[in-house]
């Protein structure tokens, strides 16, 4: 139907916050996510790592149920942080094949597709969008990750009771600001790719590639200078090292835990640089 021929009128409903509009591109992208079905049982067996983890804390404090099934009782010294730090790498780890999964799909979509313009002409403009977009793997991430993380924390504190959480703090803490760091910086980098790369198998290879690429080149740099420089290169033992540091453990990492961090944030601030470069709504032609 030609444009001339349809019929307009303002519309009727309740308009949507202006601070929250961005959630509108959230939820499409939400429903698009789980539209598939091998999605969503991946998604739900992101969870397994964290339900294992609740059912070992539950069966080390039940002495019967321990000699019923002829295991032994000291299992709760088991607990200590090294279980925590292990459990803490087999959530983050879904999260990552998560983020490989839904990111490519984000915003090389509209670009390819030249919706962009379409978006920045509604009431949002392009940081809504990145929040929009952003926002989608943070709910796909946080339940998997901080939530989980959290649960395991609280109810070995209920369980062992007195004092425990509060002498263990920095396992809480740990799982609190290592896994929002780790999504804040995954989420980031994986949407600065989705804008840049518009095939989805290419912009897949090419997250997995940019982690193992600076960590093959980090250790290269590393053995030729015969210093730990090239960790800076490396977006694996940086955040390695900084969750290891909540947790009060040894880093991999021979430079200091603030060199780590520096790594992190100008990831983050260099994705965001590389998508307000690439995320206009029209290019000039010179």
């Amino acid at each position: 139907m030609a444009v001339y021929e349809r019929t307009w009128r303002r519309f009727g409903g309740s308009l949507t916050g202006l601070r929250s509009r961005f959630f509108v591109i959230t939820r499409y992208a939400l429903a698009d996510a789980f539209a598939s079905r091998l999605f969503t049982a991946f998604y739900a067996i992101c969870f397994l790592p964290s339900v294992g983890g609740l059912f070992f804390i539950y069966l080390s404090h039940n002495l019967p149920l321990l000699q019923q099934l002829g295991m032994p009782e000291d299992l709760m010294k088991m607990l200590t942080a090294r279980f925590f730090m292990v459990l803490f790498s087999w959530q983050a780890i879904p999260a990552f094949l998560i983020a490989v999964l839904v990111s490519p799909s984000l915003i090389s979509a509209d670009l390819q597709n030249n919706a962009l313009p379409l978006y920045l002409s509604r009431p949002i403009n392009r940081t809504d969008y990145v929040l929009g977009k952003m926002a989608v793997l943070a709910i796909l991430l946080i339940p998997v990750t901080l939530v989980m993380g959290l649960a395991v924390f609280a109810l070995q504190a209920y369980l062992e009771g007195g004092t425990w959480w509060l002498e263990n703090y920095r396992i809480g803490l740990a799982y609190a600001v290592g896994h929002l760091t780790w999504i804040v910086v995954i989420g980031l980098l994986s949407l600065a790719i989705s804008a840049w790369v518009r095939y989805k198998p290419v912009a897949r290879g090419a997250l997995i590639f940019i982690f193992f690429i600076l960590a093959v080149f980090g250790v290269a740099v590393n053995g030729v200078t015969g210093s730990s420089a090239g960790d800076l290169l490396n977006l694996g033992v940086a955040i390695n090292s900084v969750v290891l540091s909540l947790f009060d453990a040894p880093t991999p990492s021979g430079l200091p835990v603030v060199l780590n961090w520096l790594t992190l944030v100008a990831t983050s601030l260099l994705s965001i640089w590389l998508l307000r470069i690439k995320l206009r709504a029209h290019e000039e032609v010179r």
